[in-house]
């Protein structure tokens, strides 16, 4: 009998309206939990493992409780630069010979420590408009020098992207890592025969990493900050976003790093970082697809459950305080225009996000949304409407975001007036049932959508689990959206989304002022 989230979509929908999203999606939870089991090893290591047979391969999703949430400004983008190090290898992967290149190691870490306590008194200097002398830059080249001929001598024992061809000749899929301001994540598809080479390498990768070509690789996320943010308006309007909306929020700092610290973040404080988030208590592994329970149990525990426990530390992060008045700013750049509004709000498992849930898909989820209709279709002031809730993560409180792409020469403030309308008009009259039931079951339909992948699945079971301490939270979440009514809809808008609790940021053609001055 073919599972319930294996049906095809339009057969789904013949289900769903026939027996309601409610039971045919307690029924598939049921099944979920029947295949799914959950182990903690000594250590803290928590593991999900879920059994399905269809093919005869695993996905398997490694995360860990540490993204840009966890760095102060002095270490931001630890995190991003920790994950692209750990695709370097250990003294057992990525080297012809570590015993012989390790002393290359040890003096290019050292050298090029002081080498950026040199870069970095030269900047301060720079920055004071104070003379630079003959004897630091000598020094600065000096060094630059040396660790460029260390590098050399490193080379020659370098095995570059070895795990990745490991990987390749064992049947990879998706070799990939990922990092958010919440989580970093690591993740794999393989031959379900192959788990034993994944339990090898990741193993070996946490117990014995080598942050070699650490100051190349420093380099490289220089460079993705510059392509992928500073070179992008709507990147830098996010970025700015979460700045100024957030005085004292956690999510203010930027995942990709401040560019003003990433070329400094020093391999000391990096490797700290490694050891204080980078440990069993702070990790979950998720297996999914064709496994054995017991087998791949103890195979994990053999592998994981001798690295070390580390340092439980109770999480105390600044708590935002909501101030009256809104906050607006304009960033300018030679793009499109855009603009977001956004409100901060509770995230999981509070009910009102749940709510939330709901308000995204009626206001901007797609064509049928009516700030969609309204905007892009009616008036033809956007060519683009989006709204979503827990922006841009769910350990805090975060954000319920508006975003919208204006067409050229649209009016701006005509834009927001529609905006604030169709919010109040859901504070004042709330939202005919009709249209809260096709939400539920778009967003019920997109979860059997989800589960109908091994990765997917992985990849939200391990997330859940790291962030609430369960990954059943998952149901609890879509059960509590399922009973979002019209009062509670109408209740959150009238509470949070305030005129006086509004941050919104424009992204404004910087082209256009150009224009406009050769014209005058």
């Amino acid at each position: 009998m073919r599972k319930l989230y294996l049906f095809s979509l339009p057969f789904f929908f013949i289900i769903l309206s026939n027996i309601g999203a409610e039971s045919i999606f307690e029924n598939v939870t049921k099944q979920i939990e029947a295949n799914t089991k959950s182990y903690v090893l000594k250590n803290g290591l928590r593991l999900i493992l879920v059994q399905r047979k269809e093919s005869p391969t695993v996905a398997i999703y490694t995360k860990f409780l540490v993204g840009s949430v966890d760095e102060i400004p002095s270490q931001s983008g630890t995190a991003h630069l920790l994950e692209h190090m750990l695709f370097k290898g250990t003294p057992n992967v990525g080297t012809k010979d570590y015993s012989k290149e390790k002393k290359y190691q040890e003096q290019i870490e050292y050298w090029g420590s002081q080498l950026d306590k040199l870069r970095l008194e030269k900047r301060n200097l720079e920055s004071k408009s104070l003379p630079i002398s003959d004897t630091l830059q000598s020094k600065i080249d000096t060094l630059a020098k040396r660790i460029k001929i260390l590098q050399e001598y490193q080379n020659e024992f370098i095995i570059k992207n070895e795990d990745s061809y490991i990987y390749e000749q064992n049947g990879e899929v998706g070799f990939n890592a990922y990092t958010t301001s919440d989580v970093t994540n690591y993740q794999i598809q393989l031959p379900s025969n192959r788990l034993v080479i994944w339990a090898m390498m990741e193993s070996d990768r946490l117990k014995n990493p080598v942050l070699r070509e650490y100051y190349t690789e420093r380099d490289v996320v220089i460079e993705e900050r510059r392509m992928r943010t500073e070179n992008s308006g709507a990147s830098l309007l996010r970025e700015r976003f979460l700045a100024v909306a957030g005085e004292s929020h956690p999510y203010r700092m930027p995942v990709i790093g401040y560019p003003s610290v990433i070329p400094f973040l020093d391999i000391a404080d990096t490797k700290k970082f490694f050891k204080d988030h980078y440990h069993p208590g702070n990790m979950v592994i998720t297996i999914v697809g064709d496994l054995e329970f017991n087998e791949t149990e103890q195979l994990v525990r053999e592998f994981f459950e001798t690295i070390p426990q580390g340092p439980k530390k109770k999480e105390i992060k600044p708590v935002e305080i909501q101030s009256k008045g809104e906050k607006r700013f304009t960033v300018e750049f030679p793009s499109g225009e855009s603009m977001l509004m956004g409100w901060l709000k509770p995230t999981l498992p509070h009910v009102d996000n749940s709510v939330f849930d709901i308000l995204d898909g009626i206001l901007g989820r797609g064509p049928s949304s009516r700030l969609y209709k309204r905007l892009v279709l009616e008036t033809n002031l956007c060519s683009a409407v989006n709204a979503s809730n827990s922006f841009p993560g769910e350990r805090f409180t975060n954000y319920f975001l508006i975003s919208i792409r204006n067409n050229k020469g649209a009016d701006l403030s005509k834009i927001e007036s529609i905006i604030w309308e169709e919010i109040e008009k859901i504070s004042k009259e709330g939202v005919p049932d009709k249209e809260i039931q096709k939400v539920k079951n778009g967003n019920i339909a997109d979860f059997f959508r989800y589960m109908d992948s091994n990765e997917a699945m992985a990849d939200t079971f391990g997330y859940y689990e790291l962030l609430t301490g369960d990954w059943k939270t998952l149901f609890r979440v879509y059960e509590n959206m399922n009973k979002v009514s019209s009062t509670d809809l109408q209740r959150v808008a009238k509470q949070y989304l305030k005129r006086n609790r509004v941050t919104i940021g424009t992204l404004k053609d910087s082209r256009l002022n150009v224009e406009d001055a050769s014209n005058e």
